[in-house]
């Protein structure tokens, strides 16, 4: 933004603009790149990059989802649901 408004200060006093008419010009520069600046930031913000957790002492990308396949499967064999599935699906659970 400072050097858009920079360029054209020196553009204008090159082209000879009068003070008033250079004023209102930089500050509609000013203007327009900040909210150039505001939408370009808006975009990057929403760009999601991966945590520092999710990145390996090997600079390898741990996946999540099998981290959550292994915690599921440890949940059922703590909770006692171990053996057929289809025995505690049918409600005949071995006694």
């Amino acid at each position: 933004m400072l050097c858009a408004g920079s360029i054209a200060c020196v553009m204008m006093y090159f082209n000879h603009y009068n003070l008033k008419d250079m004023l209102i010009v930089l500050i509609f520069v000013l203007v327009i790149f900040l909210f150039i600046g505001m939408v370009v930031k808006g975009i990057l913000d929403s760009i999601h990059l991966p945590s520092e957790d999710a990145v390996g002492p090997d600079g390898e990308v741990i996946e999540k989802k099998e981290e959550e396949t292994e915690g599921e499967e440890g949940d059922h064999a703590e909770a006692g649901e171990g053996g057929n599935p289809s025995e505690t699906e049918a409600g005949n659970s071995p006694q």
